[in-house]
This record gives structure tokens, sequence and C-alpha cells, in this order.
């Protein structure tokens, strides 16, 4: 199958048809999922980023299957609201964490270790309504600097624009 290349003139070469895409260097598994119905905002919010961002990062498992890094991404209802201005469809989750790993052999190396299974997957129960939804991939860098020691490639930068 040949590729359909429309006429465009590119205005950062680094994003042509001919470039190289910036792939990073790890793989991004991201989870999606909403608090528990009984749990409020706050409650939901201040869990997710103190007790199991604490459990999360303590872990040994962490350490040792090379966790590159870890994001919580937080939607609130003030933000929600703000959203339904763009008029397209939501998705209705209220958090979301992206743990950024070397490997597959790392991810499931952490995700079966017995901190993951025995502290980490029954904390969830206090906050985190299932099912949780999952995303797997590799991020291509389109602008801003590289990610701190996971060995990246910047993408477009300011000076670049």
């Amino acid at each position: 199958m040949t590729l359909k290349k429309l006429d465009h003139t590119f205005t950062h070469q680094q994003l042509s048809y001919d470039a190289e895409p910036n792939y990073q260097p790890y793989i991004r598994i991201s989870f999606f999922f909403s608090k528990l119905e009984h749990v409020s905002y706050e409650q939901f919010h201040r869990h997710f980023e103190t007790v199991h961002a604490d459990l999360t990062v303590a872990s040994k498992a962490f350490k040792d299957c090379h966790i590159g890094r870890y994001v919580q991404f937080h939607q609130t209802p003030e933000l929600k609201e703000k959203a339904k201005e763009l008029g397209l469809p939501q998705l209705e989750y209220d958090g979301c964490s992206d743990l950024y790993v070397k490997s597959w052999d790392h991810w499931m190396k952490f995700c079966k270790s017995p901190e993951y299974t025995a502290v980490m997957n029954p904390d969830a129960v206090h906050f985190m309504g299932l099912p949780v939804y999952v995303m797997v991939g590799y991020d291509n860098l389109i602008f801003g600097g590289p990610t701190p020691k996971i060995g990246s490639n910047a993408g477009v930068t300011e000076e670049d624009l």
C-alpha cells in the first residue's frame, strides 16, 4: 500500500513526510478511570495525588523496573464543564495515570510484583471505580524538550517557531 501524500509545504522539515517520526525511547501506559460514586471529587483527587502516588513511587518494584516517569492527569468537574464549550464528545474519566517504562518486560515485572498486587491494587478500592481502561503505545514528541533521564529527543522547540 502506498502512502497518500497531500500536497503540503512543511514549515518544519522534522515533521515532513520524509522525516523519521520522533518516537520516544519508552512505552507509555495510560490508565483511565473514574471516582467511586460515594467518594467526593475532593477526596478522589487528594487520595490519588497523595496516598496512591506515594504507594506507587515508594515501591521497590518502581525503582527495580526502571519506571522512567509517572504522571497523573486530574480532570475536575469545573474543567469538564469548560470542555463542553468545545462541542466535542468528552471522555468522562476523572483521572488518568501515565507510566513510562523502558520495555514491556519492565512493565510486566512491575505489575506482577508483590507490592503491586498486595498494596497498590487494593488501594484503588478506596477511590477508583471499575473498570479501568488502558492505552499502551509510544509517544511521538512533536513540540517540546526531551524527557530528562529517559534519553528522549526534543521535538520542535520554541526557537524553531
